[in-house]
């Protein structure tokens, strides 16, 4: 199953990503297998980060959250709000196009 994880910074986080940023992408580097898209969540009119998004692979929602949850990011507490929902990949170029039955 495919897990999303929509997480918003809190303010002023700028500093402490940069401070977790060397082993929160080594964390990345070694769950590459799990990870299916991971990145950072721009403001609009600049490019500061004001948060991140994951899709994960795991066998339940739990097991994807015992993976995220060992995140550094996660473990700084830089985030105000993490989302968290099961994910279909029904369609686009990442999918292969569609992906669901002909009706």
């Amino acid at each position: 199953m495919l897990v999303m994880f929509n997480c918003m910074d809190k303010e002023n986080q700028q500093n402490k990503r940069f401070e977790c940023l060397k082993d929160h992408l080594l964390w990345v580097e070694n769950n590459m297998s799990a990870i299916k898209v991971a990145g950072p969540q721009l403001h609009p009119h600049s490019d500061r980060i004001i948060g991140s998004f994951y899709i994960i692979e795991a066998n339940t929602i739990e097991d994807a959250h015992m993976l995220f949850q060992t995140d550094p990011y996660y473990m700084a507490g830089i985030w105000k709000v993490v989302s968290t929902a099961e994910f279909k990949g029904y369609a686009g170029t990442w999918v292969g196009g569609k992906n669901w039955p002909e009706f």
